[in-house]
């Protein structure tokens, strides 16, 4: 049983670092609206992020897909809720894997 319960505490840190990690990794935190692919202006030329208004971003260098400023806008928020979630599932596991330390010291000492 102790066994089961260390696992799954450890897959939730584990799950918690890769949610954390790649809403990091999308920058679910930066201070402009960033294009991670092509960012192409109103003038339909290739711009540099942040975007601004008007701007269309290519997200994946060769598909067609685009995405508008505010549709970027509403994808970095959704990164950002996958950090605070993950976040929350890694302090999860993390405390998880203290009582176990703890509890196996304690039983230790009886």
């Amino acid at each position: 049983m102790r066994l089961r319960v260390l696992v799954a505490m450890w897959a939730l840190v584990l799950w918690g670092l890769f949610e954390v990690g790649g809403g990091l990794a999308h920058h679910a935190y930066a201070k402009g609206v960033i294009c991670s692919g092509i960012n192409v202006g109103p003038d339909r030329e290739e711009h540099p992020s942040p975007m601004h208004p008007g701007d269309t971003c290519r997200p994946r260098v060769h598909s067609s897909e685009t995405r508008s400023y505010d549709e970027q806008r509403a994808v970095q928020r959704a990164e950002r809720d996958d950090v605070v979630i993950g976040s929350c599932v890694l302090g999860t596991g993390t405390v998880g894997l203290i009582g176990l330390f703890i509890q196996g010291r304690m039983r230790r000492r009886v």
